[in-house]
């Protein structure tokens, strides 16, 4: 990280530390508000969180227990501390941390794709912004924020070419979501359009791993918990039901448009300019992504897509830009 320096000698490192917390803090606010304490500390929120814990809380969520399992110490040190609300304060300080530690990657994987300090930042501002507009009919989705980590430390990991650390990370983030499948992918599109041949090898090899690792937790968690009554979202069944659903409904095209604004755009027009592992990272996710949950989701619930927006389409619209700035002849 380049030691940048702000006015009054403040370095770029504690900057972004700051930035991160004061959005992270931004972001949750939105969800909280959005919902209330009341909801948390005595509606769906827990009353999803302790199914979780007791073994019966439907497809998929009974097969999401990563985070209700490191929730609840958070909620027992907090009751010992005698806080007000200590599960309602438990889900907000959780989800804070989070949110900070997302801006934090968010700002260190901008910068390992060649972006400036001053383009990372703006990215960071970005996804605060794409995340503070995500909240529509939705709790504090600890696992989906939990997947835009897992998703990021995967990126950083392989533009630094750490493959062995793909491995744990898919372990965690299947025992999180099984939208974290695509992760082994990453490092597969990788080594197929952006290595040589000696590190494709290893990487090729890395990748099995992780695949035969999330295989291995996905099948496991559903023998462990058993066959789980499938949620239907309104009613409505995965495939073509929930396609016509989807697109026929302006409040799809609404949040879309308010959590993911004309970012995606601006990236694909760009696509060009973006560096092979940011183009391999595109193929290995977006296609498959929009497609899984056009199918299978409702796409209004537009945090959905906030992994692509992260990984792809926000350091995509920015290199873009940055790109056309410094090759633009000085007046």
């Amino acid at each position: 990280m380049v030691r940048d320096v702000i006015p009054g000698g403040l370095t770029i490192t504690a900057a972004v530390i700051v930035m991160a917390l004061m959005l992270g803090l931004f972001t949750t606010s939105e969800f909280v508000t959005a919902r209330g304490i009341d909801y948390l500390e005595h509606g769906k929120q827990l009353q999803r969180h302790l199914a979780v814990l007791e073994g019966h809380a439907g497809n998929p969520w009974q097969y999401r227990v990563l985070a209700p399992y490191l929730i609840s110490p958070v909620m027992g040190i907090l009751e010992r501390l005698h806080i007000p609300n200590h599960i309602a304060a438990s889900f907000i300080l959780f989800r804070v941390i989070q949110d900070t530690f997302i801006l934090l990657l968010s700002f260190a994987y901008y910068r390992k794709l060649g972006l400036p300090s001053s383009g990372a930042l703006i990215g960071m501002a970005l996804l605060a912004w794409a995340m503070s507009y995500s909240h529509y009919d939705s709790d504090l989705e600890f696992n989906l924020f939990f997947d835009i980590i897992f998703y990021l430390l995967a990126g950083l990991c392989i533009l630094q070419r750490r493959f062995t650390w793909v491995v744990p990370i898919t372990l965690l983030a299947a025992l999180n979501r099984e939208t974290s499948g695509l992760i082994p992918v990453l490092l597969l599109a990788v080594s197929m359009f952006a290595l040589e041949k000696e590190a494709r090898r290893r990487a090729t090899t890395v990748s099995l791993a992780a695949f035969f690792t999330y295989a291995v937790v996905f099948v496991g968690l559903r023998l462990l918990y058993g066959r789980q009554e499938l949620l239907l979202p309104y009613g409505h069944h995965p495939g073509l039901d929930l396609l016509q659903y989807n697109l026929f409904r302006a409040v799809t095209w609404r949040q879309l448009i308010a959590t993911l604004s004309i970012i995606p755009v601006i990236a694909v027009v760009g696509y060009k300019r973006w560096t092979l592992q940011l183009r391999a990272f595109f193929w290995a996710i977006v296609p498959i992504w929009f497609i899984v949950h056009a199918f299978g989701s409702v796409m209004a619930e537009a945090r959905l897509f906030l992994v692509p927006q992260a990984m792809v389409f926000i350091p995509g619209a920015l290199l873009s830009m940055y790109t056309v700035r410094y090759e633009m002849p000085a007046l």
